[in-house]
């Protein structure tokens, strides 16, 4: 599967974000990104349809585990470059 840049790195502000507090919310990710709530929901539509997702209602949403092989792949191709 491929990625976007943008994609790239909502994947990885969300796996980082995720460590921290486990549930992320659409906020913390706009501030971790420095975006508008706005374009992150945009965004997380994108990516629960690519199933990367878990989202749970009021609660917030967390990589699944398809989520973090992506983001695994993400960081071993940084280093292979």
């Amino acid at each position: 599967m491929s990625f976007t840049t943008s994609e790239e790195n909502y994947i990885k502000g969300i796996f980082h974000l995720q460590q921290e507090t486990g549930l992320v919310n659409t906020n913390s990710l706009a501030a971790e990104m420095q975006t508008r709530p706005a374009s992150v929901t945009d965004m997380l539509k994108k990516l629960k349809s690519k199933k990367l997702l878990q989202y749970e209602k009021y609660k917030g949403f967390k990589l699944n585990e398809a989520g973090k092989k992506a983001e695994e792949i993400l960081k071993q191709d940084k280093n292979t470059e």
